[in-house]
């Protein structure tokens, strides 16, 4: 008869009796080190901060490329116009959703604008309908 070797505790139970064996309590969790330098000294690991978002150094043509990228998607995410029964035109809303502007904010600063600037040409337009 081959015997197999199994642990006698599994998944929280005794294998011989059957008992359900109560866990064990947590530990101090202590921080992790790593030695740095001379080895004399310990440094606990820190998780490293997310870089500052800075401003974008956009200028001229690549200005406009950007704003015009960011306008598309823009566009393609928010639903800016609203139709207003009482007046029986489309009203345009403007409204930059939340992740949009934290995903794009190096840009936001001159994005701003330039939406404002677009949607007031888009409102200007004379309807050209027969």
């Amino acid at each position: 008869m081959v015997r197999r070797h199994n642990k006698r505790v599994h998944n929280g139970k005794d294998r011989h009796t059957g008992r359900k064996i109560p866990n064990r309590s947590e530990h101090d969790k202590k921080v992790k080190t790593r030695s740095i330098g001379t080895g004399k000294g310990f440094v606990p690991i820190q998780d490293t901060k997310r870089p500052t978002r800075s401003r974008c150094n956009c200028t001229g043509e690549v200005l406009d490329k950007v704003n015009e990228r960011l306008f598309n998607a823009w566009r393609k995410i928010s639903r800016s116009d609203e139709w207003n029964a009482l007046t029986g035109e489309w009203e345009v809303r403007v409204f930059i959703p939340k992740h949009f502007a934290i995903s794009h904010a190096p840009h936001m600063h001159h994005f701003r604008p330039y939406l404002r600037e677009r949607l007031d040409a888009i409102r200007q337009k004379t309807h050209t309908r027969k």
